[in-house]
């Protein structure tokens, strides 16, 4: 099989210069303009390699479409309110939550303007709003939210190896007989260890880690793009102590390929997914030096459920409509909260220019999740859930508890 374009890019440079980091070699997989894995035409969904919250349920949109509602009203009803989604992918996020806002007060409609940011086109047409190519965020004088979901996980990383009580780079290499190798070396970068600095290392020799030096500059650029208002991120991490925790020996490199973890990153390189669990504390930190503001940090199913997942499957439950596709949704919305799946990913709200805000300021009152309206899946959404969701979390009473037996 012929090398691909960042295959060969890598192999050049490493010629070239005789080794290079994990993170220039991350990045020409993932992100080479020929060939790289995030320019392939579909790495989502079932017949990719990895599918996202959104692809799950329109729930998702329709939580964040209840929390963007609550920020309007808390930024007094601005008109233009700004919905930015960076890294919007196949637009499917875009689509459910436009669907969802026809639910939501003419007020907000009529003020609601929504921006898809990503670097790369897609043949899916969203349903509303535009849609800017770019790598970075280059906006100014936002009033509104700036909010993405599994984007900085795909931010390539620098990686490190304890060796005889020191830290140490991990390169990559290659040579005749092995083919692509790691190598240790001094860090390439000091930042290396000023963002290791503020841990208590105590790490055994051998131990690995990542470190993700991107997200500080993101995080500065989505700062200046807001003049007031929030900025949400969801995606899979944690805080510093347990995402460096001793027992975490091995780091949080994966990779993805058609659905199945795993494998080295050496291999299928650019037509494998390879992503690294994000640091919250980092998050926060250099969110708070760019003058944003930590408001809370939830799991997505706590998250989700303050803003009217629990509400959606009730009334999803009252609906006529037949048993296999009230089926088929509840359960589709249980795993967006499921503890062991897409309700650990972790969420963090910062804001800017809002002083006095609490976390309880960001969720709907109960009256308003009272009367919300239940989403249903669509032709755009996975239709494999049932089959991949693990059925031993289930039972009758739990999907309809106030409900016995029915006929199809």
């Amino acid at each position: 099989m012929s090398k691909s374009g960042p295959e060969k890019e890598i192999r050049r440079r490493i010629r070239q210069e005789g080794k290079i980091t994990f993170e220039e070699f991350m990045r020409l997989a993932l992100y080479h303009p020929d060939g790289g894995y995030y320019s392939s035409p579909a790495p989502f969904g079932e017949s990719g390699d990895f599918y996202t919250g959104p692809a799950v349920h329109p729930a998702f949109g329709a939580c964040i479409a209840n929390q963007l509602y609550s920020m309007w009203e808390l930024l007094d009803r601005p008109s233009p309110f700004y919905a930015v989604e960076l890294g919007a992918g196949a637009g499917i996020l875009s689509r459910d939550l436009a669907a969802y806002v026809s639910n939501l007060p003419l007020a907000f409609q009529t003020s609601i303007c929504y921006l898809s940011l990503d670097r790369y086109p897609t043949s899916v047409e969203s349903s509303t709003g535009q849609r800017i190519l770019t790598e970075g965020v280059p906006l100014r004088g936002i009033t509104g939210c700036i909010f993405s979901n599994e984007l900085p996980d795909a931010f390539p990383v620098h990686r490190f190896r304890m060796e005889a009580g020191r830290l140490r780079e991990i390169y990559v290499s290659y040579n005749d007989r092995d083919g692509i190798i790691e190598v240790t070396g001094e860090p390439s970068t000091p930042d290396i260890e000023r963002r290791l600095a503020r841990l208590d290392w105590g790490w055994p020799d051998g131990y690995e880690g990542e470190v993700n030096l991107h997200m500080e500059p993101w995080i500065r650029e989505i700062a200046s793009s807001l003049d007031r208002g929030f900025v949400i991120t969801v995606d899979y991490g944690y805080l510093s102590e347990e995402l460096y925790s001793p027992a975490r020996t091995m780091g949080t490199l994966q990779t993805y390929y058609k659905h199945v973890d795993g494998s080295s990153p050496y291999q299928r390189i650019g037509r494998q997914d390879l992503t690294a669990h994000v640091d919250f504390s980092q998050l926060m930190s250099d969110g708070e030096s760019s003058g944003l503001r930590n408001v809370t940090y939830l799991n997505q199913g706590d998250y989700f459920k303050g803003l009217g997942l629990d509400a959606m499957m009730e009334g999803l439950r009252r609906l006529d409509i037949p048993l296999r596709e009230r089926t088929s949704n509840l359960r589709a919305m249980q795993e967006l909260a499921d503890a062991e799946g897409f309700g650990n990913f972790k969420v963090l709200v910062q804001s800017k220019g809002i002083p006095g805000l609490s976390a309880g300021n960001l969720f709907p009152s109960k009256a308003f999740l009272e009367d919300v309206t239940p989403p249903i899946k669509a032709d755009h959404h996975m239709s494999t859930t049932e089959s991949t969701y693990p059925q031993s979390n289930f039972t009758l009473d739990a999907l309809w508890p106030d409900e016995g037996k029915e006929d199809d």
